[in-house]
């Protein structure tokens, strides 16, 4: 039963945070509400809802265009993973912690990998987040939390200045300092020692897809390429075998 109802629960967040996530990208409010991917224009409160409510706002009602027919694909495998994740860790605060931490990290995926930006006031939450369920744990969670919060930021910290000596050009650095902060809100997360497969399995993901990448000559050496969906990717896998 509670498979189901965390299934349902993550095919409704996956809408939600789809909403949230254009809306971002697009720069406007975060809790704005749907609107058009193509004008812009609002698709009204039912959109907020699966399956643009239930097929209810498929089209814009400004231009008449049809809706990206990925959203229903993310929304699926959002209900699928908080279904893995309640079939894997059963009612505990473990599993509410994981539910919660998973929302900021799918809206920085999304919109760092449509824009290759990441905003720090869904870093702040997820921070926020983090260090409130380490506090609930004990003052010796919360020192981890803190701990691998700052370890992650100084690695990732070298890795920026590493990276920014070897392009010469900031616009194309692999790592920028969004991806710093966002390696300290995982660290929030998940804690010392799961932080370290977390963040290692992000760049593991970026590194692989990377060189299929360059090999089918999608992308060339100087690309931009974002690297905030893999580190999301790495501490969602985490967060789910962990």
């Amino acid at each position: 039963m509670l498979v189901v109802v965390l299934a349902i629960v993550g095919w409704f967040a996956g809408a939600a945070v789809w909403v949230v996530a254009h809306a971002q990208a697009a720069k406007r409010h975060p809790f704005g509400g749907p609107a058009c991917d193509a004008c812009g224009a609002p698709l009204g409160r039912l959109a907020w809802l699966p399956l643009f409510g239930f097929g209810m706002a498929r089209r814009c009602p400004a231009c008449g265009l049809s809706q990206s027919a990925l959203r229903p694909l993310f929304e699926v495998a959002v209900a699928a993973f908080f279904a893995l994740l309640a079939a894997r860790q059963g009612w505990s605060l473990d599993l509410l912690a994981a539910v919660l931490f998973s929302l900021p990290l799918l809206v920085i995926l999304l919109v760092d990998w449509w824009t290759k930006l990441i905003y720090t006031n869904v870093i702040g939450a997820g921070l926020l987040l983090g260090f409130g369920f380490s506090l609930i744990d004990g003052y010796r969670a919360l020192i981890n939390s803190l701990l691998s919060a700052t370890g992650a930021v100084l690695v990732f910290g070298l890795l920026f200045v590493l990276a920014a000596v070897v392009y010469r050009n900031v616009r194309v650095v692999p790592f920028g300092l969004g991806d710093v902060y966002l390696a300290a809100m995982i660290g929030a997360m998940v804690r010392y020692p799961a932080v370290v497969s977390a963040l290692f399995l992000g760049i593991f993901l970026a590194g692989f897809i990377l060189i299929l990448l360059l090999a089918t000559k999608r992308v060339s050496r100087r690309s931009a390429v974002p690297y905030g969906p893999f580190l999301c990717a790495g501490a969602l896998i985490t967060l789910l075998t962990n």
